[in-house]
């Protein structure tokens, strides 16, 4: 299985990641990526900060960059917030459908 490693930009900074993950492809390794900045993004919500300055590079075990994920992308798309299907803590309803 390839190994791929989640590298963290904010701005010129980057925190690179040493370790790196096992997972089947690019595709699982974008949604890793994706799934990284929406918990990101909600620590910055609770505690603060800029929202759509960080960009998570996947890179491959070469260090060659196969694709990059930007928190505004993973936030908007088509300038309104997006919504994920896979939301497993969406709250239900405040006002259930009456029968």
């Amino acid at each position: 299985m390839p190994r791929y490693f989640f590298h963290i930009r904010e701005g010129s900074d980057i925190n690179r990641d040493g370790e790196g993950q096992d997972l089947s492809d690019a595709e699982a390794a974008r949604r890793e990526a994706i799934n990284s900045v929406r918990e990101i993004i909600s620590e910055k919500l609770l505690h603060g900060g800029p929202l759509n300055h960080r960009t998570i590079e996947i890179a491959d075990e070469t260090g060659r960059v196969v694709d990059v994920v930007n928190s505004r992308d993973v936030l908007l798309k088509d300038g309104r917030f997006r919504n994920y299907p896979d939301d497993i803590v969406q709250s239900p309803s405040a006002n259930p459908p009456q029968k």
